[in-house]
């Protein structure tokens, strides 16, 4: 192997790795926002329905009680929320960071064309640095421009 070789696997294996970490972060925030909204919508409904009384009754009341304090420690739906959460989270990210993630993957993958792939790596990590985290050629909003 040459050096543009093993340079462009170390790229692409930081990029993938880059890639990868951001898509299971992203995923695990939108996790967390999805359980706590759908339970939040979940235990309103059944909270607004357990105060709700037809009649005076001591037995009602106590039965309506009971039914939301069960359904309320039910956690099935959570579990069920946190997945569907995280997959589409990651998935969105991964959407995100599509260009990066083909560039690595050709990177990592290509044996002829890995030399292409690391250039192409290293233009999009400049592109990144200047207009993505130093903040170069976007319009300032708060000039009131």
């Amino acid at each position: 192997m040459n050096k543009w070789n093993i340079a462009a696997k170390v790229a692409g294996t930081i990029t993938a790795g880059m890639v990868l970490y951001n898509a299971h972060d992203v995923g695990k925030k939108h996790s967390e926002e999805k359980v706590k909204e759908k339970t939040a919508a979940r235990l309103t409904k059944l909270y607004v329905r357990s105060r709700r009384m037809e009649d005076l009754s001591e037995t009602t009341s106590k039965l309506k009680d009971w039914y939301f304090k069960t359904n309320a420690d039910w956690n099935f739906p959570d579990k069920i929320n946190a997945i569907t959460g995280y997959f589409s989270g990651a998935f969105k990210q991964m959407t995100s960071d599509v260009v990066p993630a083909i560039l690595a993957t050709g990177a990592l993958l290509s044996k002829k064309m890995a030399k292409v792939f690391s250039i192409g790596l290293l233009l999009y990590g400049i592109k990144y640095l200047l207009f993505d985290v130093i903040d170069i050629g976007r319009p300032n909003r708060l000039k009131g421009e």
